[in-house]
């Protein structure tokens, strides 16, 4: 970044000038803003501060200049007209504002900003960045640092010689390395082809013959399978379902009753129930007959067409009225839902019923 004024809050002025080396001012982070605003020293906040970053390197790089650097590498995109210092104790140190926008950052570039800070006297010293010094660390895969270059027979040994985290290897010699690589394996993939087909070859010959032996077979239908031939050809084994027609015949002997022609078969086999299969519905229950009297009967499960007869079960309850006429159906009231039932004893009668339909 070029050279920009930066100027310092009475709170930081303050603070540098009563600090000392061994007890220096810590600037820990930057602020930006894009709003422009006028300078006063006795700010306190960075005026339409929207965003704050930790510093992340510094050194007195003269006795009185001190150099700081910070980095944003977040996805935000901004542009700023001024920025301010800020100590570990959250007060403001320094500001610097501008009426034109002086830095952007796209969203997917890495933002740096590094600054040279010069004093009128001596103070570089009185300040320091916490923990947050960059003095040529080495590189590693958290922290940016310095690292050697590997040498070519590094990068072609063999053997695991001085190995460390700190030499890198370069697309030259990385470059090379994988050409020679590639050679030793180009001429093991050859050799490895030229097996392989060999031994596809004389596979390839033993499956034919076997095959030519597996094509002379036959597969032919039995009792109710028909089709059938050898194999160099597909061959279709076909089993013939009976339909309707047949199976109420019964004369078939060549087909199979599938469930599909047999069902559905429903049912609720209960002291009250039903049983419908093939069309054929069968119902059963228990009522109790009023005395002297008429009593209908509902069928727990209707008939889907018609109910063709329906009988009930008699009684023994013959005491002193033994000519007393038991239960009897009314046939000209049987319907696909139910029936009456007319009987003369001078009882309730409980009765069983039957009825068959479709």
């Amino acid at each position: 970044m070029a050279a920009l004024s930066l100027k310092l809050t009475d709170a930081g002025l303050a603070a540098v000038q009563g600090a000392s080396g061994s007890d220096p001012v810590s600037i820990t982070h930057l602020g930006l803003t894009a709003t422009a605003f006028d300078y006063a020293p006795t700010l306190v906040a960075l005026p339409g501060e929207f965003k704050r970053l930790e510093v992340a390197s510094g050194t007195a790089s003269a006795p009185n200049i001190t150099h700081l650097t910070a980095y944003d590498t977040s996805g935000d995109n901004w542009s700023i007209t001024g920025f301010g210092l800020f100590m570990g104790d959250g007060q403001l140190f320094a500001v610097h504002t501008s009426a034109a926008v002086i830095m952007t950052k796209a969203e997917l570039a890495f933002g740096l900003m590094a600054f040279d800070i010069a004093f009128d006297s001596d103070l570089a010293a009185n300040i320091d960045y916490g923990n947050a010094v960059f003095a040529y660390p080495p590189a590693t895969q958290q922290a940016r640092g310095v690292a050697r270059l590997a040498t070519q027979e590094r990068v072609d040994a063999e053997e695991d010689g001085e190995d460390d985290a700190e030499t890198i290897v370069t697309p030259k010699t990385l470059r090379q390395r994988l050409q020679a690589l590639s050679t030793a394996v180009s001429a093991s993939i050859d050799a490895l082809n030229t097996a392989l087909n060999n031994g596809l070859n004389s596979l390839s010959t033993a499956l034919d013959a076997g095959l030519e032996t597996l094509r002379q077979r036959r597969i032919v239908g039995g009792g109710l399978v028909t089709g059938g031939g050898d194999l160099y050809a597909d061959r279709t084994l076909t089993v013939t379902e009976a339909d309707a027609e047949d199976i109420t015949a019964g004369t078939s002997g060549t087909k199979v009753v599938t469930p599909r022609r047999l069902g559905p078969i429903s049912m609720s086999l209960a002291q009250n129930g039903f049983i419908r299969f093939f069309g054929f519905q069968i119902v059963w229950g228990r009522f109790t007959a009023a005395a002297n009297g008429t009593t209908p009967v509902w069928f727990i499960e209707p008939f889907p067409s018609a109910c063709f007869a329906a009988v009930v079960s008699g009684v023994t309850n013959l005491g002193a009225d033994s000519k007393d006429n038991t239960p009897a159906v009314i046939a000209s009231s049987i319907t696909k839902d139910g029936f009456n039932v007319f009987s003369a004893d001078d009882e309730g009668d409980v009765t069983c019923f039957i009825a068959v339909g479709f």
